[in-house]
């Protein structure tokens, strides 16, 4: 009797279900042959005019009316895969997609007319994605392939003077651009005061950056948002790609821990500056710089609604000198880099709902050193300045249906500042500011957007986005 009381519920849902005439399709978009997930797919039903587009780990959402529909999933450089759906009995409407690249097989030439969307439908304005083969193809300085150099070339965006180590975006500083690399902050993109950008290309999936308009999701900057996201690794196959340059060489490497469940990405560069003039010099005077980069990424698939992203980058610039006289010794250094470490869990909650929780830690740190040794006297200067960052945040991606794409979420980041910490030793002084100039602040921030198409001539993007800074005894919030 109640087995059949059970039956007769679900048979009752499943009729109100059809009756209300809709259904929901979910899943996960990825590469063939990798498994790399594809963020910006768009998916569409033109008989019914919705349409989606994944987030940036793959997963979409798609409310469609009736009990099947034709639907089409797009994306550049991809070929178009047509599925056709159907509301399933027992709610099971998930579809994950793998998407096949583009052949290079040369065919006739056919030129069609095909509506796409307009940059003026868009409710998300002063938007640029930019396609990593395109940044791969465009010469670079020295050969190195640099992603700020191509943000460079966009309208709106200006290079500051030579030697200088920021972009600036329609008249701010290079301060007020927030970049970010796997959700953590970068604070100094650059190497060799400017010249090059600390992203190695190699390891980047997506590259978006945002000149205004702002989503309520963003807080902190005024300029513009530069977001890039790692790739996760070849699930399939271990692939690797080297390069030698005329300043660097480069190596990556991707493939699976466990084939189709887990994946790693191993990515380094490093100038040999330093060592191509070194024999030149001589004996008693050195000199040298180099830079490096290092990204890695690990990527596991614990189950069907759920994945653990642990990502890294460390990179350092570092110039030096030594000289020895008769009586004395010079030798000092300048040295600045970036590290971050980011471990995210995506989880699907429901065919509708999607939740990302990240685990942040960032820092940057500049440092001068110099020692200067003789007979009858010896002097000693350390200079320390940096920042670090832990951060907590954790977002939630709601479709309700195809007319809105709601966003919701909270962040929390601890920053510690050590401004001008110095030591200074000599025969006959010493001063030691190093544990006197640590400063902490608390950061944090709450928002709600609704991605909202009103009709077919009217969309918005409405959010708000409560955010706060506490440092000593002041408190500071805005709406």
């Amino acid at each position: 009797m109640k087995t059949l009381l059970l039956q007769l519920i679900v048979l009752g849902t499943t009729i109100s279900s059809f009756a209300q005439g809709g259904f929901t399709i979910s899943g996960t978009i990825t590469e063939e042959g990798s498994g790399e997930t594809l963020p910006g797919v768009v998916i569409v039903c033109l008989e019914q005019e919705a349409a989606t587009s994944s987030n940036n780990y793959g997963f979409y959402s798609l409310t469609l009316n009736g009990e099947s529909a034709v639907v089409y999933f797009k994306y550049l450089g991809y070929e178009i895969q047509k599925v056709e759906v159907s509301a399933s009995s027992n709610n099971s409407n998930r579809y994950d997609i793998a998407l096949v690249p583009e052949s290079n097989t040369l065919q006739e030439v056919v030129i069609s007319a095909e509506e796409t969307e307009r940059i003026s439908e868009e409710t998300q304005m002063s938007k640029i994605e930019i396609p990593i083969d395109q940044i791969k193809k465009i010469p670079a300085l020295l050969g190195e392939k640099d992603v700020l150099k191509v943000i460079q070339l966009l309208p709106g965006v200006q290079k500051g003077s030579e030697g200088s180590s920021g972009f600036y975006v329609r008249g701010g500083g290079p301060d007020q651009n927030l970049i970010i690399l796997d959700d953590a902050t970068v604070y100094n993109a650059s190497h060799l005061f400017g010249f090059f950008s600390i992203f190695n290309g190699d390891a980047l999936k997506s590259v978006e950056l945002i000149k205004g308009g702002f989503p309520a999701r963003y807080g902190g900057r005024l300029s513009s948002v530069l977001e890039m996201q790692m790739k996760d690794g070849n699930k399939e196959e271990i692939h690797g790609e080297a390069g030698i340059g005329l300043v660097a060489s480069r190596l990556t490497l991707e493939g699976p821990i466990k084939k189709k469940k887990s994946s790693f990405l191993v990515s380094a560069r490093r100038t040999y500056i330093d060592a191509l003039i070194y024999p030149f010099l001589p004996q008693d005077g050195k000199a040298g710089y180099y830079f490096y980069d290092l990204n890695a990424k690990l990527n596991f698939i614990l189950d069907d609604r759920n994945r653990l992203y642990i990502s890294g980058y460390f990179g350092k610039d570092k110039f030096y000198f030594k000289s020895k006289y008769s009586n004395s010794s010079d030798e000092g250094n300048l040295l600045w880099g970036n590290a971050s470490a980011t471990a995210r869990l995506n989880h699907i909650i429901n065919d509708k709902t999607f939740s990302n929780t990240s685990f942040i830690f960032s820092k940057y740190q500049l440092g001068i050193n110099s020692i200067n040794k003789s007979t009858n006297d010896s002097f000693e200067l350390r200079y320390r300045s940096g920042i670090r960052d832990w951060t907590v945040k954790h977002d939630i991606d709601y479709r309700p249906n195809s007319k809105h794409y709601i966003r919701t979420g909270a962040s929390l980041i601890y920053h510690r500042f050590s401004p001008s910490a110095i030591t200074i030793k000599s025969s006959d002084v010493f001063e030691n500011t190093a544990k006197q100039q640590n400063i902490d602040n608390l950061e944090g921030g709450v928002y709600v957007e609704d991605d909202w198409s009103i009709s077919s001539k009217l969309k918005a993007n409405m959010g708000l986005r409560y955010s706060n800074f506490i440092t000593k005894d002041q408190y500071y919030n805005g709406l």
